[in-house]
């Protein structure tokens, strides 16, 4: 697989809409169909920067989805994953490219589902949002994960606020509407 011409990987991440085996088939073919890169750096719990020829790709977890760096448990998560991914080969299946410009991927180390350990282990929600019907199976591990209290889910109930629904708190914080402002109200915060 390291033997791929650039240009091949290149056109590979390019077609990212071509669907990706079955997680659960791991066969020669399947792993066949999988890209090779190196893992230089890990951006937060659910996205990496992947080295793949000279080119470096800004990857997400397909089906998962972390604590945001500032919220509880946002730094374990990073450190957990940056403890499975970086600086190791990493095999990728291109499935499509999200709203951030990030290859959203099913990511394998060895024989390990990235993604899949990250929710096992209690860092990461299973991403209702984008979930595929491949990634169906990360909701029964999330329930695992919840039920045995493993990582996030042994944070007390009002921390553990799921990602989605904390990035839009977020964003209401920082849109204020000021079109109904009045200068008086205006001139009296300075």
């Amino acid at each position: 697989m390291r033997a791929l011409p650039c240009l091949l990987i290149l056109a590979c991440c390019a077609l990212c809409s071509v669907p990706l085996p079955a997680q659960a088939d791991n066969s020669d073919s399947a792993r066949r169909a999988l890209l090779t890169g190196s893992v230089v750096k890990v951006l937060d719990g659910d996205t990496l920067l992947v080295q793949l020829g000279k080119r470096h790709v800004r990857v997400h977890l397909s089906g998962v989805d972390a604590p945001e760096i500032d919220q509880p448990w946002g730094r374990q998560a990073a450190n957990a994953l940056s403890q499975m991914v970086l600086n190791q080969s990493v095999d990728m299946g291109p499935l499509r490219k999200d709203g951030f410009n990030r290859m959203t991927t099913i990511v394998f180390v060895g024989e390990e589902e990235v993604g899949a350990a990250m929710i096992r282990d209690g860092n990461a929600w299973a991403d209702r949002d984008a979930l595929r019907a491949s990634d169906a199976s990360l909701c029964d591990v999330e329930a695992r994960a919840r039920e045995a209290r493993r990582g996030l889910w042994s944070l007390p109930a009002p921390q553990r606020v799921a990602p989605w629904e904390y990035r839009r708190r977020l964003m209401r914080r920082h849109f204020t509407d000021y079109s109904n402002e009045t200068v008086t109200h205006c001139k009296g915060k300075h």
